[in-house]
């Protein structure tokens, strides 16, 4: 049976897990933002099943003939792309493998840095991530990625787009789409949010999004 939610309760399920905050943090970037959003917060069997429901969902719409491999970036991305693996099989009869990596590599036993599909054959990728902002992880991996001949990454899926412009005014979503030709599509994006949030809220999001906006 499907488990996806959609767009108009994805941003309420952030809220009651946990995953989506609003007040005052500092992000990566330096900025201080009126919301957070952390994936790692989805720590239950019935938030991940949604979650990674969502993510399978993108998946199917758009990469369903392209993709055969999820990667999972260490740490948040791992139970995300074994998750998302999991929900396209048992909803879309979809099989694909996935991979993750560590954050230093292995010296015994397998080694090396990826653990699961270790691209021994050609695979389609498609990069499961929580959030971007700034797109520094995305960076990281693709740098691995590079030094990996059978691995090709066609795409990524992020379950929150925050759309914040960065120095060339562009969105770190669009610049990766750009910089490495690949796909890019998110779960939610701070629209939803913002349609969502309540009033308290929506201000202080609309005065930061009127400033780093993209």
């Amino acid at each position: 049976m499907m488990t996806s939610i959609n767009e108009n309760k994805f941003v309420p399920f952030l809220v009651e897990c946990g995953a989506l905050k609003f007040g005052s943090f500092t992000t990566k970037s330096g900025r201080v933002s009126p919301y957070f959003v952390n994936m790692g917060a989805v720590c239950s069997g019935k938030g991940i099943s949604l979650l990674s429901s969502n993510y399978a969902k993108v998946f199917q719409e758009h990469f369903a003939e392209k993709a055969d491999n999820l990667f999972g970036p260490a740490y948040k991305g791992i139970p995300l792309c074994a998750a998302t693996a999991t929900a396209l099989h048992k909803e879309y009869g979809i099989n694909v493998s996935f991979t993750y990596n560590r954050k230093e590599a292995k010296d015994h036993g397998e080694g090396g840095i990826l653990v699961g599909d270790a691209y021994q054959e050609k695979k389609r990728i498609v990069i499961i991530e929580d959030v971007i902002t700034a797109g520094t992880s995305i960076e990281e991996t693709m740098k691995i990625m590079q030094n990996i001949p059978n691995a090709k990454v066609v795409g990524l899926i992020v379950a929150m787009d925050r759309k914040e412009k960065l120095s060339d005014g562009k969105s770190a979503l669009q610049q990766v789409k750009e910089k490495y030709g690949i796909e890019t599509h998110s779960i939610a994006s701070i629209e939803d949010i913002l349609t969502l949030a309540l009033k308290e809220y929506k201000e202080s999001i609309e005065k930061y999004r009127s400033e780093w906006g993209a």
